[in-house]
């Protein structure tokens, strides 16, 4: 990013109407100044939390110059320029893509309208979903965007056989897909792989994530410093990851 923004950014994606829908983030320069909850900048990607550019559920994502979330009751990912302030959309494939609860993260307690989930690793963007046309199971997209004309893409996409309501929630790291599952209300499991480099499947894992609380909104690495990051009923949790 060319601005001063590119240096160190921290950000806060807040949700309301039930903690479901949003119009605004906001982005701090230092780590200091996000946990004073000083110095931001406020940016406002819709109208309100109820138009075709807001965003619906717990997972965004902000990578380059741009913020990329699913878009408020449909089957496309926007993404907020944060230099121009524009919104772009991209239709993720498939028939019959799940959204506004339709495939939902579930296991133990159903995630409101999780069915659309963004996320980032080494290797760039990625879209988490399932469709009617996958019989509910897993799909995943890789998202790229396209400086030159200016529009979000989707370069390919796999279906997986992980029947999506049985995970309590997913990541990916090095193009690999984990998926997790509820243990009890202080720990989660991951328990699934998926890796688009081979399309390969591995159900034998058992890695244990421990938590604070019963409710996973949302659960993402961050390639910069290889931490997952787990947003667990208001406490924000970090594991470091080894590969």
């Amino acid at each position: 990013m060319d601005s001063e923004w590119d240096k160190e950014t921290y950000w806060v994606q807040v949700l309301v109407s039930s903690h479901i829908y949003g119009n605004t983030f906001r982005l701090y320069q230092t780590y200091k100044d996000f946990m004073r909850s000083a110095n931001h900048r406020e940016a406002t990607f819709a109208s309100s939390t109820t138009v075709s550019t807001s965003i619906e559920g717990p997972s965004a994502v902000l990578y380059g110059e741009g913020l990329y979330y699913h878009c408020y009751r449909s089957a496309d990912i926007c993404r907020y320029d944060l230099q121009t302030n524009n919104v772009k959309r991209v239709t993720l494939p498939g028939t019959g893509v799940g959204f506004n609860n339709k495939f939902p993260y579930c296991y133990y307690d159903c995630r409101a309208n999780s069915d659309v989930d963004v996320e980032a690793d080494e290797t760039g963007l990625w879209a988490l979903y399932a469709t009617v046309g996958n019989h509910g199971n897993m799909v995943v997209s890789k998202l790229f965007w396209d400086n030159s004309s200016m529009t979000i893409n989707v370069s390919q996409t796999w279906e997986t056989r992980l029947f999506k309501k049985a995970a309590s929630n997913a990541f990916m790291v090095c193009g690999v897909l984990y998926a997790t599952r509820y243990v009890d209300d202080y720990k989660e499991e991951v328990f699934y792989a998926f890796d688009t480099a081979t399309g390969k499947e591995d159900n034998s894992l058992s890695l244990p994530l421990e938590k604070v609380a019963k409710g996973v909104a949302s659960l993402s690495y961050n390639p910069i410093n290889r931490e997952i990051y787990m947003y667990n009923d208001g406490y924000l949790l970090a594991y470091q990851a080894y590969f």
